[in-house]
């Protein structure tokens, strides 16, 4: 169900919260354009943290700073790749720890030392920051909501979203659950480097050899330095696209709230 609801007043019997121009609200509820929401709202900072700490740059995509997350989960991957960081836990964790100190290479090691403990501090540190613009915000007596945005580029607007659905897309590919929920940059970033991970990991081939019970040849053709990456951002897709459509229906009930009270409730 879609709802259209201009700028307005709506009378409490305490107070009055105006709905106007964004550019009049010091700090806006949502944003809107062709083919993005942006909505701000409390997070729990610990997992944000966890994110980072599976993927440096996971963690600032949730919370919305797509370029950060980005810049990170590309510094990272790379550094991890000169560090042949993956090749070493994998020997690690199989017990051949000789092998593990032969291909790490130490050098590039420290550089994801850094880049790693400063994903989780920044993840942590923008996500308490957020949540105390999230409480600011809901204090304000002007409030700024908006349905619809058209342009030359697409046309966007406010709907509900089923929060299994968006799971269940981005199960099925990585990107396509935050499609599904209007996040069009987040899906971009998700999709681009879920297809290299499969692509220069052979993980479709080592699927199909799988399936085929060529399972030596599986284990043969895969790559282990670009397979590791695949768990985290594939489980991530689909908690993020799960609670991103949450929030945007949480958005929508507000919204429509408001605009209710707006049109129907008189003050005496």
């Amino acid at each position: 169900m879609l709802l259209i609801f201009p700028g307005y007043s709506i009378y409490y019997p305490e107070k009055v919260v105006i709905i106007i121009k964004k550019s009049s609200v010091r700090i806006p509820r949502m944003s809107l354009s062709s083919n993005e929401l942006s909505v701000i709202h409390n997070k729990d900072p610990w997992m944000p943290m966890v994110w980072s700490a599976a993927l440096p740059g996971l963690g600032h995509l949730c919370q919305g700073s797509y370029f950060i997350g980005l810049f990170l989960m590309s510094w990272e991957i790379l550094i991890n790749f000169k560090a042949k960081l993956n090749e070493a836990i994998l020997f690690t964790f199989t017990g051949q720890f000789s092998k593990a100190q032969e291909v790490l290479d130490t050098n590039w090691a420290l550089f994801y030392g850094v880049v790693f403990t400063f994903a989780i501090f920044d993840a942590y540190r923008r996500t308490v920051e957020i949540n105390q613009l999230a409480q600011l915000e809901r204090k304000q007596s002007q409030r700024y909501y908006d349905f619809m945005h058209m342009s030359s580029y697409g046309i966007n607007y406010l709907s509900k979203s089923n929060p299994w659905v968006a799971a269940a897309w981005s199960a099925l590919l990585t990107g396509f659950g935050h499609i599904y929920n209007k996040k069009a940059f987040k899906a971009v970033i998700l999709l681009i480097w879920t297809v290299a991970i499969i692509a220069f990991g052979n993980i479709n081939k080592a699927i199909i050899a799988t399936f085929n019970g060529q399972f030596e040849k599986a284990t043969e053709i895969v790559n282990y330095q670009w397979l590791m990456f695949f768990p985290s951002i594939y489980l991530f897709a689909m908690w993020d696209a799960y609670n991103d459509a949450v929030e945007n229906n949480k958005l929508f009930d507000e919204a429509q709230k408001a605009y209710l009270k707006k049109e129907y409730y008189k003050s005496k």
